[in-house]
């Protein structure tokens, strides 16, 4: 009861009038409550930026003093509200709706510290939240309840405590430091794996080494957060580095923590896991596996409209058309392009979908003794401008797809005029180890202009390019949509016809 006196003398009628945020009665939906408006234009995509907000609202410009006044004020009743969730609702997972509750009262700890120095309420409301922190070891969140205690005793005089409680915080100063060390480690590592640095021997023996550090960091710590942050690197680095059974072997310790022990799980981590299982089964050729395991976590309940549904339907569509399965390639294609959120997605992942469409398309006609002609080139390039212009990725599968079709219609001469063009792409643009598997490809079509694209030639070939790409030592990157070993021997047949 002391403490309820205490929170009401803090909130005191004059506070609670004064309360700001956006509740019920400003998403009241009127013409006149320019806040509801705000919120409805941002949330239906009809505000796009600050001039259509100011148009849309005041039919003025973006640096009408109104409409700065008006965005300001709803910014900050957003900002408030975020604070007031029902965490039950937000969040999927005990783990991060455990971690929402101890960080708000953290906050409001932090608040009343301020207001009312280190008292007696302050003291329950850290009693009352510890064993859910201690519970799930959210260090970050301990270190400062130990130290809010650490105050309190200092205030009271009580020595013996404050000793007592001073041995917890240093211990936890020290967990946390090394909890946000290693994730340090994970972000330092990370960025450098992304697609847009070189990937090198020299980087990964880099981020080998980082590894093992987090694996040391991972004997200190009891922390199931930095578990999944090494998992998560790892799996990063054995991809890069095309070490598949290492990756199965990253998935398998991952899900039987997940299993083990309920609180470490979360839907964004059994994605992650999943993403890269699937991928990886891609990479060893079991289809029938990766299906039968998409069709078994159909549980995840990925909602239609979410980025990750798109990307699982990518893995599932290749899934397929690896196995020259071109009618379900084709029903997921579909399921695709008829999803109503299709068309708000980013450039880059509709036009993806071209051209896995255009691989499909050509997959089909030589399986099929189509007619090639009938796919338009020319609708083709022009639909897929942003991924044209990137020069090491997607681009190369748009030029290899289009000389496919040029090769298989006959148009010999369009395809001896690309091969200069393709020797400088080549130097120029795919040195990096991730392009390693195009840098093979590119090379057999080059030997193969040397011959004239003579059948009998590229059928007798024993190039230690085709050997390579066979045995599959290199990364098997995304764009690489039909795996080049087997469009190799499309190319063979298709110079025989």
């Amino acid at each position: 009861m002391e403490a309820l006196k205490e929170l009401v003398k803090v909130l005191n009628r004059k506070c609670l009038s004064k309360i700001d945020v956006l509740d019920k009665t400003l998403l009241h939906q009127t013409k006149e409550n320019l806040y509801y408006r705000l919120y409805e234009g941002l949330e239906n995509g009809k505000i796009t930026d600050d001039a259509s907000a100011a148009k849309y609202l005041y039919g003025s410009t973006e640096k009408d003093a109104k409409y700065r006044k008006l965005k300001s004020r709803f910014r900050s009743k957003l900002m408030r509200t975020v604070l007031l969730f029902d965490n039950e609702d937000v969040f999927v997972n005990s783990q991060s709706q455990a971690y929402y509750e101890c960080l708000t009262n953290n906050h409001i700890i932090e608040v009343l510290l301020k207001l009312t120095g280190t008292s007696k309420l302050v003291y329950e409301l850290v009693q009352d939240s510890l064993p859910k922190a201690k519970q799930f070891k959210f260090y970050d969140i301990l270190k400062n309840y130990s130290f809010y205690m650490l105050s309190y005793y200092s205030v009271k005089g009580d020595q013996k405590s404050f000793n007592k409680e001073q041995e917890k915080y240093l211990s936890y100063l020290d967990l946390s430091g090394k909890e946000q060390y290693a994730k340090f480690l994970f972000y330092k590592s990370s960025i450098k794996l992304d697609n847009q640095s070189p990937i090198t021997d020299d980087l990964l023996k880099e981020v080998e080494l980082i590894l093992l550090e987090m694996t040391q960091l991972r004997k200190l710590l009891e922390s199931y957060e930095i578990d999944f942050f090494y998992f998560f690197l790892a799996l990063e680095y054995y991809q890069k580095s095309n070490k598949l059974d290492s990756i199965i072997s990253i998935c398998d310790e991952a899900e039987y923590i997940m299993t083990e022990n309920t609180l470490t799980y979360t839907n964004t981590r059994k994605i992650i896991i999943l993403f890269f299982r699937l991928n990886t089964y891609l990479s060893l050729k079991k289809f029938e596996e990766a299906i039968k395991l998409i069709k078994t976590e159909k549980a995840l309940q990925i909602p239609v409209n979410y980025y990750n549904w798109f990307l699982l339907k990518e893995t599932e569509f290749k899934l397929y058309l690896h196995n020259n399965n071109v009618k379900d390639s084709y029903r997921v294609y579909e399921e695709v392009i008829d999803n109503n959120s299709f068309k708000n997605q980013v450039d880059r992942m509709t036009e993806k979908w071209k051209i896995y469409h255009a691989y499909l398309v050509f997959l089909d006609n030589y399986l099929n003794n189509g007619d090639y002609k009938k796919f338009s080139l020319p609708k083709f390039l022009n639909s897929v401008p942003v991924n044209s212009k990137d020069k090491s990725g997607f681009n190369f599968a748009i030029r290899i797809i289009e000389l496919l079709f040029q090769f298989a219609r006959g148009e010999d001469a369009m395809v001896f005029h690309k091969m200069d063009a393709l020797r400088v792409y080549r130097s120029r643009y795919l040195n990096d180890n991730t392009y390693k598997r195009n840098h093979l490809f590119l090379s057999l079509l080059l030997k193969s202009e040397k011959s004239g694209f003579d059948y009998k030639v590229l059928h007798k070939a024993d190039w230690q390019e085709i050997q390579n790409l066979r045995d599959r030592k290199h990364i098997i990157a995304e764009w690489e949509i039909i795996p080049y070993e087997e469009l190799w021997d499309i190319f063979v047949e298709l110079a025989k016809r």
